[in-house]
């Protein structure tokens, strides 16, 4: 049976309609596709595979295996493996200190003027690994992990710090191998007990015993910074530019009872702290809380002053937050020992509140009530470093320039210790400077079982640090 011109022409024109339809339902998915930015996704295992190959990688698994623990923290070993690295660069090198089994590294790589330098600083001890058994890979292995893992290498040091000590090896041995001579000075000083807060093993026994290996210094680099990441992505870059002092003490008491009321009066002293929002931690909530669409953050810029102890606002802030705006007092868990009862009791100490002080005052607490005390550590006073200057622009210029597209500003801690607090207490600036994106669920693993660091990551992070002091180098 034929068709008619007339069905013919129906034919043609629906026919056609039908595959125009067809078509567009093809084609404007894919148009559309390139009008809205795509999600990024990295592949971290073959990243990971290709890591495996670098030179940064190579000297990173090196630096885990030699076993720095501390205690007893005997690092000659790794101090001489980063020497002949350095020296290998053409770059001068002093090894001194109180303890020859317990050295502080320094080398120097001459600029222009000595004046303004900008020291790197490091510590190449690490906390002990606890049980290997409690490990998916032995701690001073360097292996990388199984399966979904595979993208990490796992090692004690991994993070706390000996990555971030080869990422500072290698950005200042790229100025060597482009010729480039600095405008400043830069120092790169490794100490060796910074897990057990000797003051006596890293940059306050050279400012006191061998200052001309810090002169020209002005400004240190140290660990500290946080750059907080969501998924593959870093969302925030923090420059660690203040931490609280701390007072850590044991309370010790022949029986348990006294410790108890002991812990009641202290809670009711903790509640007395006057809220006080000190200059940096205003411009570090101005950071951070916008990004966050952060009640808390956003309140305490305007009036925190008024929403402190004893308001209904004040019952619902997280402690990270009220640890920010008040003098706080911190008991731990009474244990028993075989001479009698003991507590752990923190003080974090804002600036302008003395550790001499607080520690006064504890000590005429536990006097009163016939307790004993025992000093677990306590830090010098809390100094802010300004969010200025040659070496902190440079940081902040690099980061805000990534490929992340990150906010950066200054950012602060409020409950842990790194020797930057010693190095801001002798007048000089300090920061803590990251230059990796670090989860929170890696972040977890630093001070416990199977500290790990992701290798694209760490790759990503070796550039990042080659950038930093590129740009301090260069930048008038």
């Amino acid at each position: 049976m034929s068709l008619g011109p007339a069905a013919r022409r129906r034919v043609a024109l629906y026919g056609g309609a039908a595959v125009f339809a067809a078509l567009a339902l093809w084609a404007i998915p894919a148009f559309l596709s390139r009008l809205v930015p795509g999600v990024a996704v990295r592949r971290m295992d073959i990243e990971a595979d290709a890591a495996m190959e670098t030179e940064a990688v190579k000297l990173l698994r090196e630096y885990v295996r030699i076993d720095t623990t501390n205690p007893p923290g005997l690092t000659r070993p790794a101090i001489e493996f980063l020497a002949r690295i350095l020296r290998c660069e053409g770059i001068p090198v002093t090894v001194t200190g109180a303890d020859p089994e317990r050295p502080i590294l320094v080398a120097r790589l001459k600029g222009r003027t000595s004046e303004g330098a900008l020291a790197l600083h490091n510590h190449a001890d690490v906390v002990p690994a606890g049980d290997p058994a409690t490990w998916k890979k032995p701690p001073f292995a360097a292996e990388r992990g199984d399966g979904g893992e595979r993208d990490h290498l796992y090692g004690r040091g991994t993070l706390d710090m000996k990555a971030q000590t080869i990422a500072n090896v290698l950005a200042l041995a790229s100025l060597v191998r482009a010729g480039i001579v600095p405008l400043r000075d830069i120092v790169f000083v490794v100490e060796s007990g910074e897990e057990s807060y000797e003051e006596s093993l890293g940059m306050e026994w050279l400012l006191d015993h061998r200052p001309d290996l810090l002169a020209g210094v002005t400004d240190v680099f140290n660990e500290g910074g946080v750059n907080e990441v969501k998924t593959q992505r870093v969302e925030r870059f923090g420059i660690e530019v203040m931490q609280k002092a701390i007072l850590s003490v044991d309370v010790l008491s022949k029986e348990q009872k006294p410790l108890e009321d002991f812990g009641a009066f202290l809670k009711s002293e903790e509640e007395k702290e006057p809220i006080r929002v000190v200059p940096a931690v205003r411009e570090f909530l101005r950071f951070i809380a916008p990004s966050r669409s952060d009640v808390w953050g956003r309140r305490m810029m305007g009036d925190a002053e008024k929403l402190g102890p004893g308001t209904e606002f004040w019952q619902y802030v997280p402690e990270v937050y009220r640890s920010l705006l008040k003098d706080s007092i911190y008991m731990g868990t009474i244990k028993k020992d075989a001479e009698g009862f003991s507590v752990r009791v923190v003080r974090t100490l804002l600036p302008g509140s003395p550790v001499a002080a607080a520690r006064a005052q504890l000590d005429g607490w536990v006097r009163d009530r016939k307790l004993g005390l025992r000093v677990v550590i306590a830090t010098p006073d809390c100094v802010p470093s300004p969010a200025e200057g040659r070496a902190y622009q440079a940081v902040a210029d690099v980061f805000s320039l990534d490929a992340e597209g990150a906010p950066v500003g200054p950012y602060i801690l409020s409950g842990q210790y790194t020797s930057s607090e010693g190095i801001r207490a002798r007048g000089l600036r300090a920061y803590g400077v990251s230059p990796f994106a670090v989860s929170i669920y890696d972040a977890l693993t630093i001070h416990h079982e199977n500290e790990r660091i992701s290798l694209p990551f760490f790759v990503d992070g070796i550039e990042r640090m080659r950038r930093v002091l590129l740009e301090f180098a260069t930048a008038p």
